[in-house]
């Protein structure tokens, strides 16, 4: 059975704006186009600091069975691109919030650049390199669904959030290793060339372990802004 390991480590506390924007009016419950720009003005434009993101340690680790093997350490990178955020759709937040919610959202342009370790196999050839990469996914749409969870405190109702699952469909993936082999530049420049051309089997073949990592990320953003506000400051009768 193929074994998967995902560490992520956020380096930076995710910035939520001590006050809540007061030009920012709620939404009535479950209205579904207020909802997305009210969304779309609180997460990226006035609520959070996430760009770009410092990620401290993402460590990807694929099983043996697989034909793309491999074990992937990034250190201090940067995630750049969650401002490009836009919510498109949603479903859920009714006044009765304990219930399952969905948001679907596109992201522009979405890199992580910065120092990586990499060993393992790529369809029967050894690839090991430490050097920089930059791996950029375009034009990508991601489905998200989570419980919601009320809690009190100080008085007012606060929703947590749980059982968070994401899905992730790149419309297009980039991938740069530097110094793969040791700085062999025919070897490198073939591997990067062929995880370029063949971009969609490499993302089937690491999509698991891509996916679990970032929904961590996802979910951070998400708690963070849910659970700096009550309730009632998002929607209301």
């Amino acid at each position: 059975m193929s074994r998967i390991i995902i560490i992520v480590v956020l380096c930076s506390i995710l910035t939520v704006q001590a006050k809540f924007p007061d030009d920012s009016k709620p939404c009535n419950y479950e209205d579904k186009q207020c909802i997305v720009e009210l969304f779309n003005k609180l997460f990226i434009d006035k609520v959070v600091q996430i760009d770009p993101l410092k990620v401290a340690k993402m460590h990807l680790k694929q099983g043996v069975e697989n034909p793309v093997r491999f074990d992937l350490i990034f250190k201090d990178n940067a995630l750049i691109g969650l401002s490009k955020i836009r919510f498109t759709e949603v479903k859920g937040f009714a006044k009765d919030f304990a219930q399952k919610h969905e948001l679907s959202i596109n992201v522009k342009n979405l890199q992580m650049l910065g120092p990586y370790i990499a060993k393992g196999t790529l369809i029967l050839l050894p690839v090991s390199g430490t050097g920089e990469s930059n791996v950029t996914l375009d034009n990508t749409q991601m489905q998200i669904t989570f419980t919601g969870n009320p809690f009190e405190k100080n008085g007012e109702t606060y929703m947590d959030i749980s059982n968070l699952e994401l899905t992730v469909k790149p419309g297009r993936i980039y991938y740069h290793f530097t110094n793969l082999f040791n700085g062999d530049k025919l070897l490198g420049d073939n591997v990067n060339a062929f995880l370029n051309d063949n971009w969609e089997l490499i993302f089937r073949q690491v999509e698991e372990s891509f996916r679990s990592a970032l929904k961590k990320i996802i979910e951070a953003i998400i708690k963070n802004v849910f659970t700096k506000y009550p309730y009632a400051k998002f929607f209301a009768e």
